[in-house]
C-alpha cells in the first residue's frame, strides 16, 4: 500500500517568452501513466477541496495559477506539499487522503486521472479511510 514517500513532484519544461509562458504535459513522458481523465478546479481564497482518498486512481495535481497547498495523509503521518507554478506536478498514488487548500483567490488546480470516474473508487470519510487502511487493501 502507498505511504506517503510514493508522492513526488515532476518538474517538466517550461518555455518562457516575451508573450508569456507555455508548458505542456505529455502522459507517458512526464508522468509514466496513461491520462484518462482531466479536470480543473478552481477555488477562493482560503476555502479546502478534495478531503477523500482513491482506492485504484493515480492523480497528478498541477496549480495553474495561484497557490495551492495539499496536505497529504496515508493514516499515520500528514505531509504538506505547495504548488505554485504551471511546470510542477505532484503524483499522488492511490491510497492516500488528501486535501486541497487554496491560499489564494483564483487558484487554479488541473488533476490528471489514470482511470475514468467512479464512484466507487472514492473514500469521502476519514474513519472509512483509517478502516481501509487497517485492512491494507489498495
Amino acid at each position: 500500500m502507498n505511504n506517503l514517500d510514493n508522492i513526488r513532484f515532476v518538474d517538466v519544461p517550461c518555455y518562457p517568452d516575451r508573450q508569456g509562458l507555455l508548458v505542456a504535459y505529455n502522459e507517458i513522458s512526464d508522468f509514466g501513466i496513461d491520462i484518462r481523465r482531466v479536470f480543473v478546479v478552481a477555488g477562493h481564497a482560503n476555502s479546502m477541496r478534495g478531503k477523500h482518498a482513491h482506492k485504484a486512481l493515480t492523480q497528478i495535481l498541477i496549480c495553474v495559477q495561484g497557490t495551492c497547498c495539499v496536505v497529504c495523509d496515508d493514516g499515520t503521518q500528514r505531509r504538506e506539499f505547495i504548488l505554485d507554478q504551471a511546470n510542477r506536478a505532484l503524483i499522488l498514488p492511490n491510497g492516500i487522503w488528501s486535501e486541497q487548500f487554496y491560499v489564494e483567490e483564483g487558484t487554479v488546480l488541473v488533476v490528471l486521472c489514470d482511470l475514468q470516474y467512479d464512484e466507487s473508487d472514492y473514500i469521502r470519510d476519514y474513519e472509512s479511510y483509517l478502516a481501509f487502511r487497517k485492512r491494507g487493501v489498495a
